[in-house]
This record gives structure tokens, sequence and C-alpha cells, in this order.
């Protein structure tokens, strides 16, 4: 069964049309994890949703508050966990503090779709901390481990060259660092990557840059 993963550079819905466009069908259940965000910023995080999601008539999108109140049974494989943009630490924290950071990666295996853009993006990766460098942790988050959805990879997104020497630090830790701009999108399948463009995204590992133009594909495991 394949694995599907999709990743959006943390631009506006227009920049990641193109990633949105390949994992959104009107007979998925859009499922959106907003813990990125205040607790009272929620409803207006899925009103914003839904409208975004108008032009591909999805046909239901449900908002989860808490995990703690839902099980990786409630998804079907054709259910899309929709991770929201926002505070990277909060989000690992929600579900650090409810025992859950397994919930997505399960349900990827059992063949389900995980989308996520900038914070959501970050979270799917081996590790968080890469976040820090817009994100404060007010949460305390002491374990950064990601979801691990991506094998040795983290994500930047919000990517520009400037990054360049913050992000050559991560792959000294053995990291492999997809640089999303914001107007980018990838898609990972069976552990490998595909830029669906816009812009380039750029691959960082401990020897070697690489720019990756959309259409072009690298695995990631």
């Amino acid at each position: 069964m394949s694995t599907r993963v999709y990743l959006g550079g943390g631009g506006t819905p227009a920049d990641e049309a193109a990633v949105w466009r390949l994992f959104l069908r009107p007979s998925r259940r859009v499922v959106c994890w907003p813990w990125s965000l205040p607790p009272a910023q929620f409803d207006m995080a899925e009103l914003w949703l839904r409208r975004m999601l108008a032009p591909y008539d999805v046909a239901k999108v449900e908002l989860w508050r808490d995990v703690a109140d839902h099980t990786v049974d409630e998804l079907d494989p054709e259910d899309v966990v929709f991770v929201l943009g926002g505070n990277t630490f909060d989000l690992l924290h929600h579900l650090q503090s409810r025992d859950a950071l397994g919930l997505a990666p399960e349900h990827v295996r059992r063949g389900g779709v995980y989308f996520g853009s900038s914070a959501g993006a970050v979270l799917a990766g081996a590790d968080i901390a890469v976040a820090g460098f817009a994100d404060p942790d007010d949460a305390g988050v002491t374990d950064t481990r990601g979801l691990g959805l991506l094998g040795p990879a983290i994500v930047r997104p919000h990517y520009s060259p400037g990054a360049h020497e913050e992000c050559w630090r991560w792959t000294e830790l053995g990291f492999t660092v997809l640089g999303m701009p914001e107007a980018s999108g990838l898609s990972v399948v069976d552990g490998v990557a595909r830029n669906l463009g816009p812009a380039d995204v750029e691959v960082l590992t401990p020897t070697s840059l690489r720019v990756l133009a959309p259409g072009d594909h690298v695995p990631l495991q």
C-alpha cells in the first residue's frame, strides 16, 4: 500500500495550488488539525479552510479540537489529515501531551493522506527544532522529534537562499533539509519526494545542495 504525504511551503492556497489539486477530491473528507493555533482561533480557522476548499468540491470538512477525543480508527483511508500552519512547538506539544504522535503515521500506513503546510509540513519531518527560526517554544518542548514521515528529512518552510547557512547547520546533525519556498509543494509517495512547483525546492545534505526543479524527484529513504 502506498504512503502519501503532501507538503506546502507556507504560502497562500494559490501558492500551494499545485499540491492541493493533487490530493483534494470531492469524495474525500478533510480532517483539520488546528493545534498550531490558539484555541480561540479554531472557529475562524475552520471557516477559512471551508472557504479555501470550496473550489475543490470537498464533501466534508471536520475540525478536531482535541486529539484526545479521537482515534485513528475514525479515519478512513481516503481521509486527508490537513495540518495548518502556526506555531510548530505548540502543535507538537499538543500531540505529545496526549500520547498521539503515532496517529498520523498510522493513518498514512493504512493508506491515508497527510497534508501539512508551514508548521504542518515541519511536523511531518524527523525533527521540528528547525522551526525555531520563526516559532517561539513557549510550550517548553524538550523532545523535538517529529512524525518521521520523511525518513531523515526535515522541512524548512518559508525558505529563501538567504537561509543556506542556517540550514547547513542542520545537515551537520545528519538531517536532509528540504528548503521549501512559500510558492512550492512536494508530494512524497513511498518515500520519493517530487516537486510540484511552481518554485524550485532546495535539498541540502551534509555533502551537497541540489536544486529540485518542478517535476524533479529525489528519494528520501
